[in-house]
This record gives structure tokens, sequence and C-alpha cells, in this order.
């Protein structure tokens, strides 16, 4: 689920401006809020080396693993 950066040069190409951050905490549902914050959050920490994809991946297939048990 590893992402790549949104750089200036990427952004260039788009044919609109991004939408600002107060207009997409508006526009987005409680669930689209808090899935784009993950979403974010482990771009970041894939970015600056926190943990790798393959790191990631792990964590979330144990976490389901230990979930599924309990169903």
């Amino acid at each position: 689920m590893a992402t790549t950066p949104a750089t200036e040069t990427q952004r260039s190409h788009n044919t609109e401006d991004p939408i600002t951050f107060e207009e997409a905490m508006n526009r987005l549902s409680r669930e689209e809020r808090f899935r784009a914050t993950v979403y974010a959050m482990n771009t970041l920490l894939v970015q600056k080396g926190i943990y790798s994809p393959e790191e990631f991946e792990l964590q979330f297939r144990q976490f389901a693993q230990k979930n599924l048990k309990n169903h």
C-alpha cells in the first residue's frame, strides 16, 4: 500500500489545482477523512524510511489474522 509523493512536477501535469485541506475536510465523509489520514500517514512514514511497504504489509496481515480469530 505504499504511495508516491505528489511533487510539484507531478502536480503541474494535473489539469486542475488540488483542493484545499479545508475543502477536503468539509467535503469528505468521516470514513473518507479517516482513510485519507491513514493513507497520508503511511505515505509519509514509508517515504521517510520509518518502515518499508513490506513491513507495513506484515503488520497489516498480523493485525487481520489476530482480529479474524476473534470473530
